[in-house]
């Protein structure tokens, strides 16, 4: 299986699509793994290298049982492109996966052709938080009253809409198989929490100069729409793009407007064509 080490922990990825077409990182959220790109990566692999991964404390890559920060994150995706020999790469992170990205941003901005912020906020005190009642959703875990399958079905009812789980049960089975092969362990999943919780780029966003484009749904329930439009407002060479009737996994939910927005946004900066939101 491909792994590398990166630090004192090893990473697992894969690679899809031609290694001379321009290359996209794609960085997950908390207590998910690679399969949540599975309506990303068929479609745009056949226009770009497209590289997903498990962060540290999920799927295949190790979980170490100590304290998790952004930079961390950030080290090792950095390292990852670094051991894969990408000098630059347009970066996507979803949720805590925008974090890192912004992380990275700030921290490596030689490393970025473009950075895309998905679903996603700055933390710190000026950010919109997630409500009690979707928190308590998204943080079920199985019990002796709770079982996995419920439990994965109260995180879901705080990611997608109600409409989406109603008419893709099928689809939302898969998922719950697919999460179910690599569950990130109760401890790695306090550390994932722990380094979202403490995070707070706001007073650094300044910094970002790569070409930004951010994209939220406007229903979404994890991660308040808000929090979108406050990034935009804070990062100088940004473009905003709110989805309509999509909740916190807009990847999943509008796909297909999603990756259209993706390929768009990417081409217009591969073409040196990018314009960000008048100023």
């Amino acid at each position: 299986m491909p792994h590398v080490a990166i630090g004192d922990v090893d990473l697992y990825y894969e690679s899809h699509g031609a290694p001379g077409l321009p290359t996209i990182v794609f960085i997950g959220g908390w207590a998910s793994y690679r399969w949540i790109w599975f309506r990303q990566i068929p479609y745009l692999k056949e226009r770009y290298r497209c590289i997903v991964f498990d962060n540290r404390g999920s799927g295949r890559s190790s979980k170490p049982d100590y304290p998790y920060t952004m930079d961390m994150f950030a080290s090792d995706t950095v390292g990852l492109m670094e051991a894969l020999n990408i000098e630059t790469a347009h970066v996507l992170g979803i949720s805590m996966g925008g974090l890192i990205a912004q992380q990275i941003a700030i921290s490596y901005p030689e490393k970025l052709r473009s950075l895309i912020i998905v679903s996603s906020h700055f933390g710190g005190p000026n950010h919109i938080p997630i409500d009690d009642k979707t928190l308590a959703l998204l943080g079920a875990i199985p019990t002796e009253t709770i079982s996995r399958e419920q439990s994965m079905e109260m995180r879901y009812r705080a990611t997608f809409s109600p409409q989406f789980l109603q008419e893709n049960r099928s689809l939302i089975e898969l998922t719950q198989e697919w999460a179910n092969k690599h569950p990130a362990p109760l401890f790695a999943q306090v550390h994932q929490a722990s380094a979202t919780s403490a995070f707070n780029a706001e007073s650094e966003l300044k910094k970002i100069s790569a070409p930004t484009l951010i994209l939220h749904g406007d229903s979404d329930l994890a991660v308040p729409t808000r929090n979108g439009e406050l990034l935009d407002q804070r990062i100088s060479n940004s473009k905003l793009k709110i989805i309509k009737d999509a909740s916190h996994f807009v990847i999943i939910e509008k796909h297909e407007e999603f990756n259209n927005e993706v390929m768009n946004f990417i081409d217009e900066v591969e073409q040196g064509q990018f314009s960000p939101r008048p100023q």
